[in-house]
């Protein structure tokens, strides 16, 4: 392969990698696009016969496509896997415990790096370890770019773009809900092992930051305190009940507001994430499983029963059998958020307001198939993006480890997720009543 190519999806016979085939033939041929692209993974006749079988159920041939063979155990194939590619796209979790050596090969052989993973401990290390590193070669390490974080962390930063004034707080609630009568697990394998790692490494994640951070932003006024018991939300027109999300969204968040405040010299958006539950019965339910999960995730016996026995731990939300395709194709996203500031704005970032808030904007995002639809368009147009607006992205253009939301604030990855059934909307804006 004398050229680069233009994306490489590593992890491509992976259940989320293979999703993302379609999507690649697709995107990187619209809007006058004419990227190229190749998959890669352990098996040459695997990703073959992958490329195949989706090419057959996609109507196009794939047969040219390349292949490139890598093992996430062998640096130095990940690193000529790297050095064939402009960007790497990486399906390969948990990746706290598979991930830093794929991120260490691109940014020694120059290549972009962009994935799904919804891992705090992870992104927060590469960004302590790498980011220097990946800066002097210019080039960009951006993890959480599928439904961890994109949805969550840019629907903040367009909330706030598209708000007149200063925006002080954003709340944002989650909910998912599957149409029809369709029965059998939504998460796959994958994503519950990658959760069981997640949620063993919350020690190690205080050390990582108290490296990371050494300064604290100030606080600013009014705060905005997460609700830690169940509620109902203010919005009546939210069902269910309310309760702290538990995945990486608020920390992908807080990455990209220190971010905005220290490079872009702007005032920080606090903001919390809450998940919807149906009834208080669920609230009871997911209480008692969140208990144990944790305990369990402490203790190296209680990790191996999470992930030899999921259909257990999870109440059947998770199989070691892949979700049906019926069932992900009619499972829907939706992120309410409910956000609110001042009309006027002060002429330092710095500065405090002593007058109550007084403006209020509602925005919502939404999307189908949530893991493995939404989630890969998100990590294919976070790629392209990055190839294609370079000199818009976060460090003007010199490279780096960053969020989403700092990556792509200035770029237009949020209209090209519109064009593509990832919608996000102002529902509307109004002033607080005195």
């Amino acid at each position: 392969m004398a050229n680069k190519v233009d994306l490489v999806l590593f992890g491509a016979t992976g259940f989320t990698g293979l999703h993302c085939i379609p999507y690649l033939h697709k995107l990187t041929k619209e809007n006058g696009r004419n990227l190229t692209w190749a998959v890669a993974g352990r098996s040459k006749s695997r990703l073959e016969q992958i490329l195949k079988d989706i090419g057959n159920k996609i109507e196009a041939d794939l047969s040219s496509t390349p292949v490139i063979v890598a093992d996430i155990n062998d640096y130095d194939s990940l690193l000529k896997m790297a050095q064939q590619a402009k960007v790497v796209l990486s399906c390969c979790g948990p990746y706290s415990l598979l991930g830093e050596g794929v991120v260490k090969a691109c940014i020694a052989s120059g290549a972009h790096y962009v994935d799904v993973t919804g891992e705090p401990e992870f992104m927060e290390k590469m960004q302590l370890e790498y980011h220097e590193e990946a800066v002097k070669k210019g080039v960009y390490a951006v993890s959480a770019c599928g439904l961890d974080s994109i949805p969550s962390d840019l629907g903040v930063v367009y909330m706030e773009q598209q708000f007149e004034g200063t925006l002080n707080s954003v709340e944002v609630y989650m909910k998912t809900w599957t149409e029809g009568s369709v029965k059998g697990p939504i998460l796959n394998y994958g994503t519950w092992h990658t959760l069981v790692e997640s949620l063993s490494n919350i020690e190690t994640l205080k050390e990582i930051r108290a490296k990371l951070w050494k300064d604290k932003i100030p606080k600013f006024e009014p705060r905005l305190a997460l609700k830690k018991l169940p509620h109902k939300p203010k919005d009546q027109s939210l069902e269910g009940w309310a309760v702290p999300f538990p995945g990486a969204d608020p920390s992908v968040i807080r990455r990209t507001q220190r971010y905005l405040y220290e490079e872009e010299d702007r005032r920080p958006v606090q903001a919390t994430v809450y998940f919807l539950l149906p009834n208080f019965l669920s609230v009871l339910a997911m209480g008692v499983f969140g208990v144990i999960f944790l305990l369990m995730c402490r203790f190296n016996f209680g990790r191996r029963l999470l992930k030899d026995y999921p259909e257990i731990f999870s109440f059947g939300m998770c199989s070691k059998k892949s979700p049906s395709e019926e069932m992900i194709e009619n499972t829907w996203f939706q992120l309410n958020l409910y956000g609110e500031g001042w009309k006027e704005k002060l002429a330092d970032k710095n500065d405090q307001y002593t007058t109550p808030v007084n403006q209020r904007i509602a925005g919502k995002v939404k999307g189908r198939n949530p893991g493995y639809g939404a989630t890969c368009i998100a990590l294919i147009l976070s790629a392209i993006t990055i190839l294609t607006e370079k000199d818009k992205l976060a460090g003007n253009g010199k490279g780096g480890v960053y969020s989403p939301g700092a990556t792509f604030f200035k770029t237009s990855l949020v209209k090209q997720l519109n064009e593509n059934k990832v919608t996000f909307e102002i529902i509307e804006t109004q002033a607080v009543a005195k």
